[in-house]
């Protein structure tokens, strides 16, 4: 078992190192009796954001003892990253146990978690699941063993943005994003509604 989970945060860290960098945080939580890692990368000078990616979830169990398929990746201002490195921390591991044990199933891009109660305060309470939009191709997904692995960005979105969503699609969403010049990173944005 230790040595699977070494192979699978093998593949999966270099990539990020390859694009990411060097981390600068590693918490290392136990999960469903996996080891789940989360893992932290402030960007360069150029790159004014820091990320916040897991390693392991996708080798947990969900209820029904399938594995669960993805990874997760927040991405915020840099110092938001800083300011709330815990709470973020708390935040992913949170939204982890939610998906391996209430929602028990695989999630995929334009799912919606509903309001959720544990996001950090001031930040918008409801999360839209996406393809990691603005990353490298190679980060989308990962082969290990039989196992394929995605990698699936998380973005905090308001309640009334999570209406729109599910009335009128993600189009219509990333249309009003576009017209209002709004960085989906932003944590202390405005709604697009």
């Amino acid at each position: 078992m230790e040595l699977a989970f070494d192979i699978r945060r093998s593949v999966i860290l270099s990539r990020y190192l390859k694009y990411w960098g060097i981390p600068e945080d590693r918490k290392s939580l136990s999960l469903n009796n996996s080891t789940v890692e989360l893992y932290v990368f402030p960007g360069e000078d150029m790159d004014q954001v820091t990320r916040f990616a897991t390693i392991g979830l996708s080798s947990c169990q969900m209820n029904d003892k399938t594995h669960c398929n993805s990874e997760l990746l927040l991405v915020v201002p840099y110092e938001t990253g800083h300011e709330q490195h815990e709470e973020i921390n708390q935040y992913l591991l949170s939204i982890s146990s939610y998906i391996l044990n209430t929602l028990s199933r695989n999630i995929k891009a334009e799912d919606i978690i509903p309001p959720f109660t544990l996001a950090p305060n001031g930040w918008p309470k409801a999360i839209l699941i996406d393809e990691p939009r603005g990353e490298p191709e190679e980060l989308a997904s990962f082969p290990i063993s039989e196992q394929h692995v995605s990698l699936h960005w998380l973005i905090p979105i308001f309640d009334e943005e999570c209406t729109m969503i599910q009335t009128e699609g993600i189009e219509a969403f990333d249309q009003a994003i576009d017209e209002m010049s709004i960085s989906l990173v932003d944590t202390t944005r405005v709604s697009c509604v």
